[in-house]
């Protein structure tokens, strides 16, 4: 469970990072024609990646925990979703440093 409380901490951090990217402006709230015309934000991407990435974590940390109680006898799908949550981690984590990086250059930028 320790790792489950540090990910939707990670995942906190990175959503106040965005959020502080964003800048002091006030928080869009989509409207029903952005939703009908299937237009979403890069901040709507990246919140509903960070929260398909915590499913896959919470998902695999049952999966282990059912397996180490003898609830589930299927190794082979716990450690599917265990590398499948790994990977998606590590993904996302990368995305964050790219995004980091991005935006440093352009604050370096001369205006």
């Amino acid at each position: 469970m320790q790792r489950i409380g540090s990910s939707l901490r990670f995942g906190d951090e990175i959503m106040g990072q965005l959020r502080d990217m964003r800048g002091p402006q006030k928080p869009s709230v989509p409207s029903d024609d952005s939703k009908s015309s299937g237009k979403s934000s890069f901040y709507d991407h990246l919140k509903e990646a960070v929260t398909d990435v915590n499913k896959l974590q919470v998902d695999a940390d049952q999966k282990a925990t059912d397996l180490a109680n003898g609830k589930d006898t299927n190794i082979h799908e716990t450690m599917l979703a265990a590398s499948q949550a790994e990977l998606s981690f590590n993904l996302m984590v990368q995305v964050r440093n790219k995004a980091l990086e991005a935006y440093q250059e352009i604050m370096k930028m001369p205006v």
